[in-house]
């Protein structure tokens, strides 16, 4: 037995790859759990707006809306000026900071909504503005705005505002891509009152729900303590992005709170799977109202040959044959529809014949909507390279999330002594990600020669490249464990191989795969394991004991590093935590060098994938054409490259160590 044990010990080498994670964990679409709903008062320092006046305002406002939320949950309204500031929660910090525009920011879901209103008093009148940040899906509400001439008139006006963007959430039941329909489970859809908040043709705004490594929000509680939910009802933690120009309109309400609703989208996938857990979805406030649309170019300007551009629209969808008011007339630089529309209107822009680009918008406040659209030709042609190199890069890690996915699975049912079926599965995807490496490098060879139309696309492929690289080097070695296999199997089928033999050789082939994926833990205890079936095996146990010694702490500075590595840095989730990471990740990395620790380092690369993933969300749900967007979209471009940078570098590493652990 000495002699196979020795050869599988043998390729004990790295598997080198990315990691995406599989999504083991469900979406919990709270059918159950209540709403909290928390209007943070914010009234400017004014005789006019007294202790007195705030007071009447929190009983108005709680005695309008508690009533009609019902059963669905609790209604709290709380004076920002009469909470101290150590208990403020941080998006309340955000909203003095930056204003209304700061519940945009990307923070934690904490499942509870708020909803600010600040009253001004100016020149007699008092100015009320409303937004809302939802905890449930990330999403925030439009800007309300409202004049009162009277301050007993507050309270009922500040009610009336607040309620047309309560916004009941949802969750998407099931995710297939390219489905027109979709079904909605609305949060506390068992808990009855919920109808009366949604109505056929109402809109919802779409965001993508991720998982991240902090810990799980604590239990819905109010401003006072008083507890909602008992238990987080999502036992970890999420972050969300929205989906841009992507909405969901019902058709059909349900029983058990299940809507049915068509997918309207600016995408040919609306709703992409992938790292993902899923979707979620909150109701907007529409209206019935005219439309005015300004196009915005790549360069923050106004499109070229704005009158020789069509823009069209129509509630029922993109394909509707347009009547002629349904064309919007071009005045003084922007496009004013002809008439109004209800909740939705699909807009179509185009220059000449073709189908051109397509918007979902829904019609929320009379301000003019800014949509982006190229007119200059070589900025068409640059924008159609650059997007198909994207799709490419979003091909590649995709195809390294899966492959990453099959190591994880292979070795899981090793470890349950289901070796045939772990065969099956290495098989699969070593021929998946050949044929995905293959179609990605020809259609990269296709787009080379228009590269020159595109820094950005020329910038993409390098990185593109060096992931595919990293892609074969793994099914590489995933075809070296797909020999082990067959040769396990092989014996598990021959009648006259001892059960202790094969699987002892399933635990060889099992440390060969985690230790390519620098999991030291686990692959102690299959070591142990291992030892337990063949304990005289003095060779084996001095392997063990090598590793087990290897990766001890070699200091505490060096202890730190690699917790920060594995456990802190996967957590990061927005532009600005990408930003503060690199320089404690780029010092816990040299650390981790200087220790000759190639285990850590090859596990932190199974975390790069994910930050790719990260990346590319946080940059689709910018809008190129606001400045602070397009401020982010440059930092991510930036980060990107830091990261590309650091994850050649430690390959290079973690390589020379593969090299001499075969010679």
């Amino acid at each position: 037995m000495k002699s196979w044990l020795r050869r599988a010990m043998a390729v004990l080498g790295i598997v080198a790859g990315f990691a995406g994670r599989g999504l083991s964990q469900t979406l919990e679409a709270e059918v159950k759990t209540p709403y909290l709903w928390r209007v943070v008062l914010d009234a400017a320092e004014h005789p006019a707006l007294g202790a007195g006046v705030r007071q009447q305002i929190e009983r108005d406002v709680l005695a309008a809306l508690q009533p009609a939320l019902g059963p669905l949950g609790t209604v709290e309204v709380v004076d920002m000026s009469q909470t101290p500031r150590e208990k403020w929660d941080p998006l309340w910090q955000q909203y003095e900071d930056k204003g209304f525009a700061g519940l945009e920011a990307a923070r934690e879901l904490t499942g509870i909504k708020t909803h600010f209103l600040r009253i001004d008093y100016q020149e007699g009148m008092y100015f009320l503005r409303a937004r809302q940040h939802d905890g449930f899906t990330g999403l925030v509400s439009p800007l309300r705005q409202q004049r009162v001439p009277a301050a007993e008139w507050l309270g009922r006006a500040a009610g009336l505002l607040l309620e047309q963007d309560f916004g009941l959430c949802g969750t998407i039941e099931k995710v297939e891509e390219g489905a027109g329909t979709v079904t909605v489970l609305v949060r506390g859809g068992q808990l009855g009152g919920w109808e009366r908040w949604v109505k056929a043709g109402d809109v919802f705004a779409v965001a993508q729900v991720f998982q991240s490594e902090r810990p799980a929000p604590p239990p819905l509680r109010t401003a006072t303590g008083k507890l909602i939910a008992p238990t987080s009802p999502q036992p970890l933690s999420l972050t969300a992005s929205p989906r841009a120009y992507t909405c969901l309109r019902v058709n059909q309400i349900g029983r058990d709170g299940r809507l049915t609703c068509t997918v309207l989208s600016a995408y040919r996938t609306p709703l992409p799977t992938g790292r993902a857990l899923g979707y979620r979805c909150l109701k907007l406030g529409t209206r019935e109202g005219p439309l005015t649309i300004r196009l915005i170019s790549s360069e923050g300007s106004g499109p070229r040959l704005g009158g020789q551009i069509t823009v069209r629209a129509h509630e029922s969808g993109f394909q509707t044959p347009p009547a002629p008011r349904d064309t919007f007339l071009f005045q003084d630089g922007l496009f004013r529809s002809q008439r109004p529309y209800a909740h939705l209107a699909c807009v179509v822009i185009s220059v000449g014949p073709g189908t051109g680009s397509q918007f979902p918008v829904p019609i929320l406040t009379d301000e003019v909507v800014t949509l982006p659209f190229e007119t200059d030709p070589k900025r068409v042609e640059a924008a159609a390279v650059l997007q198909a190199v994207v799709a490419l890069a979003n091909r590649v890690a995709d195809a390294r999330n899966a492959q990453t996915i099959c190591f994880q699975a292979v070795s899981e049912l090793i470890k349950n002594e289901k070796n045939a079926e772990a065969l099956v599965r290495a098989q699969a995807g070593y021929r998946n990600a050949r044929l995905a490496a293959q179609s990605i490098a020809e259609e990269l060879e296709r787009w080379r020669e228009q590269l020159d139309k595109s820094a950005e696309a020329r910038r993409l492929v390098a990185a593109i490249e060096q992931h595919l690289a990293a892609l074969n080097k793994a099914n590489d070695e995933l075809g070296k464990h797909i020999k082990t296999l067959e040769a396990v199997v092989a014996q598990e089928n021959d009648p006259k191989a001892l059960a202790r033999d094969v699987q002892a050789q399933a635990l060889a082939a099992r440390i060969t795969i985690l230790l390519g994926r620098g999991d030291v833990e686990e692959a102690l205890t299959a070591y142990d394991q291992l030892l337990s079936l063949v304990p005289n095996d003095a060779e084996l146990r001095s392997r063990r004991d090598k590793l087990r010694q290897e990766w001890q702490p070699k200091s505490p500075e060096h202890a730190k590093a690699r917790d920060y590595l594995l456990k802190t840095w996967p957590g990061v989730a927005t532009v600005v935590d990408f930003r503060d990471s690199l320089p404690p990740l780029g010092t816990a990395v040299e650390e981790c060098m200087k220790h000759g620790d190639h285990y850590t380092l090859r596990k932190l690369l199974h975390h790069f994938n994910t930050a790719v993933v990260k990346l590319n969300e946080l940059h689709d749900a910018l809008d190129p054409n606001r400045e602070q967007d397009r401020k982010d979209i440059e930092q991510i471009r930036k980060i990107g490259e830091h990261l590309a940078a650091l994850e050649k570098r430690i390959q290079d590493y973690v390589a020379r160590f593969s090299e001499a652990e075969k010679r």
